[in-house]
């Protein structure tokens, strides 16, 4: 199925061509970058939100570092996740209330895309923190296989031989990630688990974001982190012993400060940049540019950790990284040639 021809607010183009709609109308009619005529000949009609995803994707590579820092300081793992949701949320609900003032929406009704878009990222920063970095960030780096099926199913794409193949890429390094020493390849612990199930969530959130383009900026990222944080909290009470207890209020109070000054200085920006992107670009090819927080994540971890990172790890980084190249280089060079 296709996106919805709704126009969003404040979305302009310098082209020779434009479409025009009332930005206090929610309702009115969105020219679709990749369908509509009248955008066939935009220079920039991927460049801007590429490369913003592209910087979003290098700063979820350090990701690690904030979280591992705060849990190293004794604050429990799933409370450590839960307060890099709640935290935002509250950074961004003043502004919340000043649009529903104006009656403009705020993202509370978003409530499917937030539980599946910061419901998937919550799962993940769980597993940075459950299982060894370069595990969780290449088990969720699978991902782009996950959204090249939503997207021949949900968006009637065709399954071409590249995609086909890249998907195969994909799943043989996580095949050999999971069982590379010869036993089954399945998960090894919770963390891998939930690395794995962001990746899957994370396909269908993207896809959701894709196709509701009605939706305001502001509304997808708030959603995000307010129903990432409902995720968070249902984790952090999960009876695992890796989670840790519930910290007491004096000691969430003392990292608080910490956790605002995240939120307003890094997560709720690259939230910002990566749902922007992904109300532009495919499911696949937003999981494809992510793919860069792989070689930051895995190259920074491998200088400041003494995790492992032996043959069954670079075997299964460099098939998930081929599979993304093979998805780029083959399958979109196809549809140039296609399409001209």
């Amino acid at each position: 199925m296709a996106p919805s021809q709704e126009f969003v607010d404040g979305v302009e183009t310098r082209s020779r061509v434009a479409c025009f709609a009332r930005q206090d109308d929610r309702s009115a009619s969105l020219c679709d970058r990749r369908r509509h005529p009248a955008f066939a000949d935009v220079p920039v009609k991927s460049a801007l939100p590429v490369t913003l995803l592209l910087v979003a994707a290098a700063a979820w590579g350090l990701f690690w570092i904030p979280l591992r820092a705060i849990e190293s300081a004794g604050f429990p793992a799933g409370a450590t996740v839960v307060g890099q949701f709640v935290a935002p949320t509250l950074v961004l609900l003043p502004f919340a209330a000043v649009l529903a003032w104006r009656g403009r929406g705020t993202g509370l009704r978003q409530w499917h895309t937030g539980l599946m878009a910061g419901g998937a990222f919550a799962l993940y920063a769980d597993s940075l923190l459950l299982t060894d970095i370069a595990r969780a960030l290449i088990l969720f780096y699978v991902s782009p296989a996950w959204s090249t099926v939503l997207e021949v199913w949900l968006l009637k794409k065709r399954l071409t031989m590249a995609r086909f193949a890249a998907m195969g890429l994909g799943f043989a390094g996580l095949a050999v990630l999971l069982g590379g020493d010869g036993t089954l390849p399945v998960p090894r612990n919770a963390g891998d688990w939930m690395a794995i199930g962001s990746g899957i969530i994370w396909a269908w959130g993207s896809t959701r974001i894709r196709l509701h383009q009605e939706v305001g900026h502001f509304e997808n990222v708030l959603s995000f982190f307010l129903y990432g944080a409902v995720v968070a909290t249902a984790v952090m009470l999960l009876p695992l012993a890796s989670l840790g207890p519930l910290p007491p209020l004096t000691a969430a109070a003392g990292f608080a400060p910490w956790f605002l000054l995240i939120a307003a200085g890094f997560l709720v920006p690259v939230v910002f940049l990566q749902l922007y992107a992904c109300k532009w670009l495919d499911p696949a090819r937003v999981g494809i540019l992510l793919q860069a927080e792989v070689v930051f994540g895995v190259v920074s971890a491998a200088i400041w950790t003494s995790e492992p990172f032996g043959w069954r790890e670079a075997c299964g980084f460099v098939l998930v990284l081929s599979s993304a190249l093979t998805e780029v280089l083959v399958n979109r060079a196809q549809a140039s040639r296609s399409s001209s």
